[in-house]
């Protein structure tokens, strides 16, 4: 089974369906388990839609700055670049 860390890095290929089979069954398998990971899922799904909703010219630079900083740390709080 993949840990917490390997889950959060796929997510968002995940929700943008863009994950092969196996890393799919992976990853749900996973979040089965694993109630953070739930968690950390559906945080990313409503930050999509919000995203989506306000439309990319709308969101703050800084905004998109610090998104990408967190995704680039695997969502992990706490972790500067």
């Amino acid at each position: 089974m993949i840990d917490c860390r390997e889950a959060v890095g796929r997510m968002w290929v995940y929700l943008s369906q863009g994950l092969e089979a196996h890393d799919v069954e992976e990853l749900e398998d996973h979040l089965g388990a694993c109630q953070r990971c739930c968690g950390e899922l559906e945080f990313s799904r409503e930050l999509r839609e919000r995203v989506s909703q306000a439309g990319a010219a709308q969101v703050p630079p800084t905004v998109r700055d610090r998104i990408n900083e967190l995704l680039a740390h695997d969502g992990q709080p706490g972790e500067s670049a």
